[in-house]
């Protein structure tokens, strides 16, 4: 019989990195709030934006246009986020990726589901497309949701079960935002949130 044990160790806390006062569902054990305005200086930049152009470290904005003249400005309000103003844009699409780090990759499994979440004013409410792209050995599963733009806080979940997704041979994933014929559209995206948390048994 042994007269000593090992002491337990406490359970180390998840990293939910969210913003302050922002509700996290039950079951959550990841969280990643993407940085916006690291690359966009306070005068903005507007005219012909490359696609492939960065907004942050995991942010990068992307269309099919050569001649898609946008601009991007940060708040004139010095809030958060970005501000798009989209006049006679040529592109027929416009996305942002939203990069899944590492560390909410190599953990994720059938058993889960990836939340993002959007706080967004429009001049004109739409919908969107929300694509999660996970990328394991050589094959890459997507998923493709609605999600409402300028609707405030509106979100689009991805449930990972339903995939071939296979765990041991994670490599990256990502999240696109992808609007369809953005012309003339103006939209504040004041902040993104991507949550990783456990399904319901079935």
């Amino acid at each position: 019989m042994r007269l000593f044990s090992k002491p337990k160790t406490a359970p180390v806390p998840p990293v939910i990195d969210v913003p302050e006062g922002f509700h996290v569902p039950p079951k959550t054990q990841w969280g990643f709030t993407p940085v916006l305005q690291s690359e966009i200086t306070q005068g903005g930049v507007s005219g012909n934006i490359l696609t492939g152009t960065a907004l942050g470290p995991h942010v990068t904005l992307h269309h099919d246009g050569d001649g898609a003249q946008f601009s991007i400005q940060q708040p004139d309000d010095y809030g958060k986020g970005l501000v798009f103003e989209f006049t006679d844009f040529t592109s027929d699409f416009f996305s942002l990726a939203f990069e899944i780090p590492f560390e909410g990759v190599k953990d994720l499994g059938r058993q889960d589901l990836l939340r993002f979440i959007l706080h967004t004013q429009a001049s004109e409410p739409f919908e969107a497309y929300a694509r999660l792209n996970l990328c394991y050995g050589p094959n890459t599963e997507q998923i493709v949701r609605m999600i409402n733009i300028g609707a405030g806080e509106s979100f689009a979940e991805f449930d990972i079960f339903y995939t071939e997704y296979e765990p041991k041979r994670a490599a990256s994933a990502w999240i696109d935002l992808i609007i369809n014929d953005p012309a003339h559209k103006s939209i504040t995206l004041e902040q993104a949130i991507i949550l990783r948390r456990a399904r319901a048994s079935l």
